[in-house]
């Protein structure tokens, strides 16, 4: 009876966790309607074309033969690969699209709560302090922005918290354990990949502040540990490397959009929502800034670093940095970032995290203090239910009823066979009713090619309707029927490594293609077949071999590690080590 209290103890928190998850899906289950926003269409795609590939065992790592019209684009290859077919599985397993948003939903909201419960524990903040904050973190702009745009960093977001935990001992104890970091910062490149870019951007920061504030002998035991980590680092995003090197260096790969109004898209200007996401985030901001200066020649090392790192986000997201300055001098890596908003996700977590700290020492537990903390969090919680109820009414307007359509077609005139179809089992339907022409890593001739939405759109999702396309093996198959002898444009891509076999005859590499990689072919009368395929590539099977290895060793040796530390520490308590 007492191990089965023990276990209940231990799981409690866990449910409460769950249960607000769950809580957060009541307006889908009133609404029963679906939120399509700005980067759903394109999600699904990419997700969908995992999910058959699941399916019918036919596995394809670089072209998607199912999504984006079976157009044969890569996309998943350089979009957190591994990520891609997890999400497949759970589209697979789904009833609907329906069914899917509500599940994954839900999974984001336990896993980003889960994850900052974990992160609060390592770093030694109560439960009573804990579960509130993991709750309401589930409510910000950073977890809800895949709810409400299925914007995918929010996935990032989820285990942004719990990628954090090594630095908690690179603060406190003064190392940085390789394989932790590595699998934290691997996991979140199989992710999502400007996600790992904001997580190596925080460990930089606090690795710089540990590496300078200690002696010379820790400085070389950090570099040491640090070493080891990118080496681990490396074999364990393997696939990803390679497939950056295999496809960029071989093609003029299209760059996602570049926003040319980055200074526009602050947290002060154009996406002031991310901060006032829920509104009750504001005052947080302010009580931990007050607090901070109040306290700060008392406040702990962890503390003080993680404002400051926590500061130098929030400065990111506004425009106090030059954000118009760097976006005219056209550097790659500003392009990259696209948004100043993105820095909010790690500023979010590291505020939390402040907060809790903050609450850990100078905050008694009270009656008043916690119906005004439990008041607030009851607030956010219904703030953020009826924001998501906001957007699944526009689901129910009778002509706009997608979030956002930018760039989006509808091919049916159909409104109410559209809606239906994401609420039924057969999927493809709902992405052949409505399309969106997003042309990133599309093979054009120049980097700076213009009107490739347009182009998208006209060469390949206008031309569908005068094509039959089919998967045979791990080969797409195209067919139609030619009138005449002629040169027609098939609504394909073509990257350097693109097979193309038409009419039984393969076509050479200098085959014409357009400016964004859509083949010209010269059709004969009648029946005519293309088949398309991607260059057998055994390295690259190898290297998955390899990298799938490389995650079980590693989280076996972080199993053994972890359970040599609890030892130690047994040890160190016993009676026998103090004679």
């Amino acid at each position: 009876m007492s191990t089965f209290l023990q276990q209940v103890k231990k799981l409690w928190p866990i449910a409460i966790l769950l249960l607000s998850s769950i809580l957060l899906l009541i307006p889908f289950f009133l609404n029963h309607a679906m939120i399509i926003g700005s980067d759903a269409i394109f999600h699904f795609n990419r997700l969908y074309d995992t999910a058959m590939q699941i399916k019918h065992g036919n596995f394809q790592y670089f072209i998607s033969m199912y999504g984006f019209q079976s157009s044969g684009r890569i996309v998943n290859a350089l979009y957190g690969p591994f990520m891609a077919y997890i999400q497949g599985l759970i589209v697979l397993i789904s009833p609907s699209w329906f069914g899917y948003q509500v599940i994954s939903n839900g999974i984001l909201y336990f896993f980003s709560g889960l994850s900052l419960y974990l992160l609060l524990k390592k770093a030694g903040v109560q439960l009573v302090y804990r579960i509130p904050l993991g709750i309401f973190y589930m409510t910000t702009y950073s977890v809800q922005y895949w709810t409400l745009r299925q914007g995918f960093s929010s996935w990032g977001a989820a285990l942004f918290p719990l990628c954090l935990i090594p630095l908690i001992d690179l603060i406190e104890k003064k190392t940085l354990h390789p394989i932790q970091t590595a699998i934290c910062i691997g996991v979140m490149c199989q992710i999502h990949m400007l996600s790992a870019f904001l997580l190596v951007f925080v460990y930089a920061c606090f690795f710089l502040t540990a590496f300078f504030a200690n002696s010379k002998h820790t400085k070389i035991k950090l570099l040491k540990q640090l070493g080891l980590a990118i080496v681990i680092f490396g074999f364990l995003v393997l696939n990803v490397l390679y497939s950056f090197i295999a496809i960029y260096s071989e093609n003029n790969i299209a760059q996602p959009f570049v926003n040319k109004w980055m200074a526009e898209t602050t947290i002060f200007k154009g996406s002031s929502y991310w901060l006032f996401y829920p509104p009750i985030l504001m005052i947080i901001v302010l009580f931990a800034l007050w607090t901070i200066c109040k306290h700060w020649k008392k406040e702990s090392q962890l503390l003080k670093v993680t404002a400051v790192t926590c500061g130098f986000l929030f400065i990111l997201c506004t425009d106090l940095f030059p954000w118009k300055l760097l976006n005219n001098s056209h550097n790659q890596l500003i392009e990259t970032i696209q948004f100043p908003f993105r820095f909010f996700v790690p500023f979010t977590v590291l505020l939390l995290l402040a907060v809790g700290l903050l609450l850990e020492k100078w905050h008694t537990r009270s009656v008043i203090f916690g119906l005004i903390s439990y008041g607030l969090l009851l607030l956010s919680l219904l703030q953020t239910g009826i924001s998501t109820n906001n957007a699944l009414n526009v689901w129910h307007q009778t002509e706009s009823f997608l979030n956002s359509s930018v760039h989006t077609y509808f091919t049916s005139e159909n409104t109410s066979e559209i809606k239906k179809s994401f609420f039924i089992k057969n999927k493809v339907q709902a992405l052949q009713y409505v399309v969106k022409s997003t042309p990133d890593y599309l093979p054009v001739k120049t980097v700076k090619c213009k009107d490739k939405y347009s182009l998208y759109h006209h060469q390949v999702i206008n031309k569908q309707k005068y094509f039959h396309k089919s998967v045979k093996g791990n080969k797409l198959v195209v067919e139609w029927e030619g009138r005449s002898v002629k040169n027609i444009q098939v609504p394909v891509i073509k990257y350097t490594d693109t097979i193309l076999r038409l009419n039984q005859k393969m076509l050479h590499t200098n085959v014409k293609l357009s400016r964004i990689g859509t083949p010209i072919v010269k059709q004969r009368k009648g029946h005519n077949e293309l088949v398309v395929s991607y260059r057998s590539d055994r390295l690259l099977d190898t290297i998955l071999i390899f990298n799938f290895i490389s995650w079980l060793i590693v989280f076996y040796m972080n199993y053994k590690f972890e359970i040599f530390e609890r030892v130690m520490i047994i040890l160190k308590k016993s009676p026998v080590s103090s004679i």
